[in-house]
């Protein structure tokens, strides 16, 4: 069978089921057809590192068009290459990011994941122990999110949503969740229902500093005594 002949809708089905490795190792070598295929989004829906991009060795730059990896880039700065690298054949279509458990983000780089991956469904930060912050723009994975920051960020205390809306599923995931971590949480331009704010501060026993789009209540005031700085824009 001559490969060029391949259906490229079933080729393309194949090729969401291989690791980004062989997208970037082996598939552009086959043939121009399944070089073509690799700049189709789908099949660069799920991002798993296995491993470092570091230790990856990719074909020439040119089938790439994009020069990845060097010998004597740093571990942390390949990683940041081969994720744009990824994200960008993606299109926004990425529904699952997983790293390594070595793995290092760069500051910034989980808010520059939400803005360009808006379809994400799973995002594993595995041992990210040191992450302290997010800011996010999406409820997209965001309960996800969430669950993997209360298993493995110890030093996690601030959460910014930048939504339109805070649904209840989001407001009991924090406050059940990240009852014991959290110190700041910035809602000033999301819109929040009275139960679900409710929920927030008899969850989260430890906030501190509150900020959101309504004015508080008396009641909300009353059941938040632990929160020292309370702001609100209206």
């Amino acid at each position: 069978m001559d490969w060029n002949e391949f259906p490229v809708h079933c080729l393309v089905q194949v090729l969401t089921r291989v690791g980004m490795e062989s997208l970037v190792q082996t598939v552009p070598l086959v043939c121009k057809s399944w070089y073509d295929a690799t700049f189709y989004p789908q099949c660069w829906q799920r991002l798993v590192f296995h491993k470092s991009p570091y230790n990856l060795q990719t074909p020439k730059s040119s089938w790439l068009g994009f020069g990845l990896l060097h010998q004597h880039t740093e571990e942390d700065d390949a990683l940041e290459k081969f994720l744009h690298f990824a994200v960008g054949r993606s299109h926004g279509l990425v529904t699952e990011l997983i790293f390594p458990p070595q793995s290092r983000l760069k500051e910034g780089q989980i808010a520059w994941i939400a803005q360009r991956c808006p379809s994400l469904k799973l995002l594993s930060i595995c041992k990210w122990k040191d992450l302290e912050g997010l800011q996010i723009s999406s409820l997209i994975g965001l309960k996800t999110t969430i669950a993997n920051i209360s298993k493995n960020c110890p030093k996690f205390s601030h959460l910014s949503v930048y939504v339109p809306r805070l649904d209840g599923d989001v407001a009991l995931a924090i406050a059940s969740q990240l009852p014991h971590i959290t110190r700041t949480l910035d809602l000033r331009f999301s819109t929040i229902q009275r139960h679900d704010l409710l929920l927030i501060l008899k969850g989260c026993q430890k906030l501190e500093h509150l900020h959101i789009s309504d004015h508080a209540d008396d009641d909300i005031l009353q059941v938040a005594p632990h929160v020292r700085v309370f702001k609100h824009l209206n």
